[in-house]
């Protein structure tokens, strides 16, 4: 029998099951209803993800990995399971048997729509500068296309291809915690705010957030700075990796990228297993890394409002007192 190296394996148990479903089998995953941040399996929808860990409540087991997954509840064979996850090609005699078996044809993957636009952009733009995000920010976003608002006033953040085409939008509500996925999303193409100068050194950073608002607040704090820093910024939608893996076949010039994921577990959890799977990857072994959550609060949103407060109680002790007579 073929003998695996130890980078092979340690290659393959870096590949997480939600970015496996996402890229390679997108039609056989949705949001969980039960938990936020939570996703789970169409084809055993006992199955749920979260935070690079999943669970068969069907069966009571789980795992770290789509390695895990594909031994454990495919029984595929361990050699045949590692090869195919690392090799490229990936496991599709498995799809072709499961069709061919099911006395129902699959559904065909819904269409992706962008949701209707509203007429005016005035109460997205109202929150957003609640958000404490710069109305310099907000237009540069509405005038590339990347962000507009609904019929239902809610916040739509696109997500384009290179050739401008809109692939992915996500909502966010104006008034409720609503945040989710419009159908049909490749989340391969998630909001991504390009840099300024798209041909200079700025073409090769990247900064990598969970939501696309810590995005548009991380444009605004270098703005309030006028630091100058210049550079893709990318929304993950969350902490799955299949996002930047798009970004990075999409722009090959990337050599730098900044972790700026939430400053909790989470977040701490999701930046260590990204890194280790873009190490493990040779085409991307070269990248610079550097890990710089937000240094204020929870997220970088956070992190904005308290510098904006910051300013705001500075002035105020700066300004100059009325003269008394």
């Amino acid at each position: 029998m073929l003998k695996l190296t130890e980078e092979q394996i340690q290659k393959a148990r870096s590949v997480d099951l939600l970015d496996y479903l996402l890229i390679y089998e997108p039609a056989n995953v949705r949001k969980s209803k039960d938990k936020k941040d939570q996703y789970e399996m169409v084809e055993h929808d006992s199955l749920k993800m979260s935070n690079g860990k999943w669970f068969r409540h069907s069966t009571q087991y789980g795992g770290h990995s789509a390695l895990d997954f594909l031994v454990k509840v495919r029984n595929i064979h361990f050699v045949d399971a590692v090869l195919s996850l690392t090799d490229g090609t990936f496991i599709s005699d498995y799809q072709a048997d499961y069709a061919q078996k099911s006395s129902k044809a699959p559904a065909p993957p819904k269409p992706f729509i962008l949701p209707k636009p509203n007429q005016n952009v005035d109460r997205v733009v109202a929150y957003l500068r609640g958000r404490g995000i710069g109305r310099s920010v907000i237009y540069r976003c509405i005038n590339a296309g990347l962000l507009y608002e609904s019929i239902k006033h809610n916040c739509v953040f696109v997500g384009k291809d290179d050739k401008g085409i809109a692939r992915f939008a996500c909502e966010r509500s104006i008034t409720n915690d609503l945040k989710k996925d419009v159908t049909g999303s490749n989340k391969r193409y998630s909001f991504t705010i390009p840099p300024i100068e798209p041909n200079g050194q700025s073409d090769s950073t990247l900064a990598l957030f969970e939501s696309p608002i810590d995005c548009m607040a991380h444009s605004s704090i270098h703005e309030i700075g006028q630091t100058g820093w210049d550079g893709h910024r990318l929304s993950l939608g969350g902490v799955s990796s299949a996002a930047l893996y798009g970004l990075l076949e999409r722009n090959p010039k990337i050599t730098n990228i900044q972790f700026c994921l939430d400053n909790d577990k989470a977040g701490a959890d999701a930046t260590n297993r990204i890194i280790k799977e873009l190490l493990n990857e040779q085409r991307y072994s070269h990248m610079k890394i550097t890990i710089a959550p937000p240094p204020i609060g929870k997220d970088y949103a956070d992190t904005l409002l308290a510098i904006k407060q910051n300013n705001l109680n500075k002035s105020i002790i700066d300004r100059p007192k009325e003269a008394a007579f």
